[in-house]
């Protein structure tokens, strides 16, 4: 089958991101949201971007939609609503009443298992799968396209070569918290947080040796606070939740503090990071309040980006094992998703010496607090 006619179901920044992709790439869109404001808003995002790039004749490709009767036509009907999973099935069970004979539902699946979101819909089991379009959706590459057992193998390739059209890199993935991406990024954000709390570092010292050894853009305190603190500690709960609540991926105490405090980051103006029209200009006050050994300890740069990825590699070990993904497919997801110019093993063959296991001194022992 071919995909031609593309359906979105939701309005938020994900949604709105997917469609305006689809749009420029010459497909014909209908944008769903039951919120007229937010539709609106995202058609007026979607109409500035096209205007600003010289292709304002493709507006024509795009509906904003509020009646689910008119996905009638649709090849394939993405999910992209940021609401709770009783709302989201509720949604997934009206959509099911106005699909095509042959029509895919893609629902996006970050965090959550496909399994877990399918749950009492009734959507045609062959032609349900996941995706995952990595934030941002309009300009990063990376789709993790998530498949039950049950999915047919027409429909896995027809929206693997749909996403190949757009310009995306699309990953197969077998169903599971947090797919590749999303299960990484929890124990580098966790080994983050806990040297911050246990004093080897403050925010930018922690991001600038990662930078530089790592030759990324972001260390891991500019990106939470990009995602935002409180979307990633929900991200740390939902996986560490999922996977039966492994002491290994347990939330951290220190981001939860601050997302009670409202501070989540660049959208807040206070995360890990002040911020003045969306640039950091200085480290959050706050956390000298409330960690005890904060900055303490001076530690080598190489020794930061190593304890930072030691749990990442172990993880990625796991993981492979669990649902059989080779190698270069967790590399790409790393690469692609992180914007990291190697992959965890790559980093791990390379600066072999610096994942050698340090013995646990007296000042790691401190309390955090």
């Amino acid at each position: 089958m071919e995909i031609t006619a593309i359906g979105i179901m939701g309005a938020d920044e994900a949604g709105a991101g997917i469609a305006e992709t689809f749009v420029k790439n010459g497909y014909q869109v209908r944008l769903y949201d039951d919120f007229k404001d937010s539709l609106n808003v995202a058609m007026a995002k979607i109409n500035w971007s096209l205007h600003k790039a010289g292709k304002q004749d493709l507006l024509a490709n795009l509906e904003g939609i509020q009646d689910m009767s008119q996905f009638k036509g649709a090849d394939i009907v993405i999910e992209a609503l940021a609401r709770d999973i009783d709302a989201r099935r509720h949604s997934f069970s009206k959509l099911k009443e106005h699909l095509d004979p042959g029509c895919v539902v893609a629902a996006y699946c970050a965090v959550l298992p496909l399994k877990t979101l399918m749950e009492s819909t009734d959507l045609p089991k062959d032609r349900t799968i996941g995706l995952h379009f990595v934030r941002p959706a309009r300009s990063n590459p990376l789709v993790e396209l998530v498949r039950l057992d049950h999915t047919g193998d027409a429909y896995i390739e027809a929206a693997l070569a749909l996403l190949r059209k757009i310009g995306k890199t699309p990953i197969l993935v077998k169903d599971n918290p947090g797919q590749i991406v999303e299960r990484l990024t929890r124990p580098f954000m966790l080994s983050a947080l806990k040297m911050l709390g246990d004093g080897k570092g403050v925010p930018h010292e922690i991001d600038a040796a990662f930078r530089e050894v790592a030759q990324a853009a972001r260390g891991p305190f500019e990106m939470a606070d990009n995602i935002g603190l409180d979307a990633d500690y929900k991200a740390a709960q939902d996986i560490y939740e999922a996977l039966g609540r492994p002491e290994r991926l347990t939330p951290s105490a220190l981001e939860l503090r601050l997302v009670q405090y409202g501070q989540v980051g660049r959208k807040s103006t206070l995360g890990f990071y002040v911020y003045e029209d969306g640039q950091i200009v200085g480290e959050n006050p706050i956390l000298s309040n409330i960690i005890k050994y904060l900055g303490l300890k001076k530690v080598e740069k190489e020794e930061i980006f190593a304890e930072l990825l030691r749990p990442m590699l172990e993880e990625a070990k796991l993981l492979a094992g669990e649902i059989m993904a080779s190698e270069y497919d967790i590399e790409t997801a790393v690469k692609l998703g992180l914007g990291w110019p190697k992959g965890v093993f790559a980093y791990s063959r390379d600066m072999e010496p610096l994942f050698a296991r340090k013995s646990v001194s007296e000042f790691d022992k401190l309390d955090i607090f």
